[in-house]
């Protein structure tokens, strides 16, 4: 470290010096400073660009994704009994020609008890655990109970607000000493009620429901109607159909309606139960089950021949997993098997063992026998020479097994006898010559050739090599278990099938019986007996009832589309978009002020807040000045306005240009839409239907096949987000986003590397400036010398 000395013996102000030459050192460690500051400006301007797409994205989202394009009004006949509402997919007209019965909720009322609001629930001994199920809006039971813990200090109106405030799906009340529990939801579960008690049994019974007698139990109801000549119900009054939203009111022309039901019960019934061949189904499924029983015979007779040995004891599964080396135990020979107990190796340690294996003569052990030897262990030797006859058999079936499981019975057996002859002239070749042989087969001009070519090279390495170490025998041998296998597997397919087609047949007819029965007793209650009927044979219903003339006209619905509120969203998406791309067009073309450069520390210190916020923001200007990345980005989202939609079959409204909306003419507003509308009023009234699908296709996809062709059939809104994601993309490569860390992105590595350049810097004029003061510090001495020998002089002389 320098003495600093200041300037006493010069008279020179050397820090106010120092300072100065450093201040002129300092200017390439400022231009750093700017240059950093210039890549978190410009940083900071891409990301706002992605808050814009993002923004504008969210737009899209809710205005044009989760929102029907396509507005349509709906309009009902007779509002009283039926009520509509219309969603963009509203098709054609509904009619609506009776309704017997609106959905109701189940409902279960218990036997008075001397209790009050305030009342304990253990003075009515209704403590512990209840769980309850019930019918939920998709008309199914609850797959889980929900359970409702109930504390001896509880109240029995805190028991109320508890099963009300649960997911039970349950509505309770308690009014003049009973207890009533009703569903949330309307609908009947068909054989099946629609709240039940899955635990605590105990306590609902304390609560009145002890004595069935004395219980008011309500069953829930579906909406049973009639709609465009179709009986059906459905377990709400509220349902959708056809793109109407249709609620049902109340009940009219209930004889025809029920009648219809009744009719369409009997012959869904009469198509399960009568035009079915059960007889013909269980035959085939006998037969079936014959082929399978006779198939897989076969297959065990061919493997038992040829795999009888390979069911290892648990003791012996546990040597072959010592061995574990299948190509070796597969192809010992006799002889092999032989010399392997005779051989006197060194086995004093693993090591030792493997430099006897290869260093050993042909005297000490044949070459076939240490070639298959090569690269076991010391352990896997020792286990292997110690087998007896029976055990080393069985784990060579075994290893065999191992072998053929790998190949695959599938491969195996799709091998014709041509290719079958060939694959034999490759067994034993080496690796090398082997997938020389695949090679030369692809090469042929003979088709069969290639073929075979193209099922070797299939196989993995470890396949090849156990085919290629297979001996002619042992191949003919899996090649005819194999074949077994799969004729054994096909029927057993057969056999399946057969089986499921009887099973689905008379489950059909099952759930149909249950149908007709229900919908015979709606049709009692609404227009009486059929005569002639045994309710106990239904092979005794007519096959239909004669449906009485309706009383209340049929209660149609039509929508229309509201072109008006159609128009409106398209112009506000314009608007929008316009007011997106112009924000990205203004940094593209705003003023870039060379002269103002991001401003020193030094600089700062002399200038008021009011003049350094007016020189940054000439400073910032103009960062994204003609930037190639966001210039492509608005010409990527420009160009999809003139790409036409091949999915729509109407060709004068397959593309935006088509209905009215094109870029704008001056070249200079970048892309910005107008709207023809006249043009564009006159497709919605066409065609709208054509015009939403253009800006939203909901089956639309990038790579869509139309006419034979590969297109992109999605709609305009669709592929200008896909646009807006890549452009979002491409700007995190390059700006990143505030998750990433500096080494994610390309501005980020060049603010890692302006910061090591700027710490070198900072090293560089640390040396720099001890230099000075070293230099400055040396003339103060030196002149201080000078001084003193003056003063000598001086002295002297006097």
């Amino acid at each position: 470290m320098v003495n600093r000395v200041g300037g006493l013996v010069s008279g020179m102000d050397i820090d106010e010096l120092v300072k100065k030459i450093m201040s002129a050192e300092r200017a390439p460690l400022n231009k750093l400073y700017q240059q950093k500051q210039k890549y978190e400006w410009q940083r900071d301007s891409y990301r706002s660009v992605n808050t814009k797409i993002k923004t504008f994205d969210t737009y899209i989202a809710d205005n044009l994704v989760l929102k029907d394009l396509n507005s349509k009004t709906a309009t009902s006949s007779n509002s009283n009994l039926v009520s509509v509402t219309a969603t963009g997919k509203a098709a054609g007209s509904l009619s609506i020609e009776g309704v017997s019965q609106l959905a109701s909720a189940a409902r279960l009322v218990g036997d008075q008890k001397n209790a009050v609001g305030s009342t304990k629930m253990a003075d009515l001994g209704a403590t512990g655990t209840i769980e309850f199920k019930a019918i939920q809006s998709n008309g199914q039971l609850a797959s889980e109970a929900t359970k409702i813990e109930i504390t001896a200090d509880m109240t029995v109106d805190q028991f109320i607000t508890k099963v009300n405030s649960s997911n039970a799906g349950i509505s309770a009340i308690f009014e003049n000493g009973r207890f009533s529990f009703a569903t949330k939801n309307t609908g009947d579960i068909k054989g099946e009620d629609e709240i039940q008690i899955v635990n605590g049994q105990n306590i609902f019974n304390n609560l009145g429901f002890a004595d069935p007698s004395k219980v008011q139990k309500t069953e829930g109801k579906n909406a049973i109607f009639t709609v465009n000549g179709i009986a059906t119900e459905r377990t709400t009054n509220t349902f959708s159909v056809s793109g109407y939203n249709v609620t049902l009111k109340d009940t009219f022309n209930q004889g025809s309606t029920i009648a219809n039901k009744y009719n369409a019960a009997w012959n869904e019934w009469n198509n399960a139960a009568n035009n079915t061949d059960f007889t013909d189904l269980a035959n085939k499924k006998s037969a079936a089950i014959g082929d399978y029983d006779a198939a897989k015979t076969n297959y065990e007779s061919k493997f038992n021949s040829v795999f009888s040995n390979a069911t290892l004891t648990e003791e012996q599964q546990t040597t072959y997993n010592k061995i574990k080396n299948r190509n070796l135990l597969m192809n010992l020979t006799d002889a092999n098997i032989s010399e392997l107990r005779s051989l006197n190796a060194d086995t004093s340690s693993d090591a030792a063992f493997k430099t006897w294996l290869k260093n050993a003569t042909p005297t000490e052990i044949s070459d076939d026998l240490k070639t298959k030897l090569t690269g076991i262990s010391l352990e896997q030797f020792t286990t292997l020479k110690d087998l007896d006859d029976t055990s080393l058999e069985k784990m060579k079936s075994a290893a065999e097994l191992k072998t053929y499981e790998l190949l695959g019975a599938n491969f195996i057996n799709s091998l014709s006898s041509n290719e079958v002859g060939k694959i034999k002239n490759m067994l034993g070749q080496s690796e090398e010559q082997f997938n020389a042989s695949i090679d030369a087969l692809r090469k042929s001009t003979d088709e069969a050739d290639k073929a075979l070519a193209s099922k070797l090279s299939t196989l993995n390495g470890e396949q090849k090599q156990a085919l290629r170490q297979l001996s002619t025998t042992k191949f003919d041998n899996f090649k005819s278990v194999a074949t077994a296998e799969v004729e054994k597997n096909g029927k057993l397919q057969l056999k399946n099938t057969a089986e499921a087609n009887e099973t689905a047949a008379l489950d059909r007819k099952t759930a149909a019986e249950a149908t007709l029965s229900a919908a015979y007793q709606d049709y009692k209650i609404q227009n009486g007996s059929i005569a002639g009927v045994d309710e106990s044979d239904l092979g005794t219903y007519k096959q239909s009832v004669t449906v009485p003339g309706n009383t209340t006209n049929a209660v149609t619905m039509t929508a229309t589309t509201n072109v008006d509120e159609m128009m409106n969203k398209i112009k506000d998406f314009v608007t929008t978009y316009n007011g997106f791309i112009k924000d990205l067009n203004d940094q593209l073309k705003e003023t870039k002020y060379r002269d103002y450069t991001p401003l020193t520390n030094e600089q700062k210190e002399k200038m008021s807040e009011s003049e350094i916020k007016l020189w940054e923001e000439k400073a910032k200007s103009g960062l994204l000045r003609n930037d190639t990345l966001i210039r492509k980005g608005v010409s990527d989202m420009r160009s999809l306005i003139y790409q036409s939609n091949p999915a729509i079959d109407d060709k004068k409204y397959n593309s935006l240009f088509s209905i009215g909306i094109t870029t704008s003419k001056n070249y200079n507003e970048g892309g910005t839409l107008e709207i023809n509308e006249t043009k564009l009023r006159k497709a919605l009234e066409e065609n709208p239907d054509a015009v939403e699908m253009l800006f939203k296709n909901s089956e639309g996809k990038a790579e869509d096949t139309v006419n034979g062709k590969t297109v992109d059939t999605r709609g305009y809104v669709d592929k200008l987000r896909a646009s807006m994601k890549s452009f979002q993309v491409d700007i995190e490569k390059k700006a990143g986003r505030s998750t990433m860390t500096e080494n994610q992105y390309t501005i980020g590595k060049s603010l890692i590397d302006t910061e090591s350049r700027i710490d070198t810097w900072k090293k560089k004029l640390e040396t720099i400036e001890s230099r000075y003061w070293k230099q400055f510090t040396a003339m103060e001495q030196a002149i201080n010398k000078a001084n003193q020998q003056s003063g000598m002089f001086t002295q002297g002389a006097g």
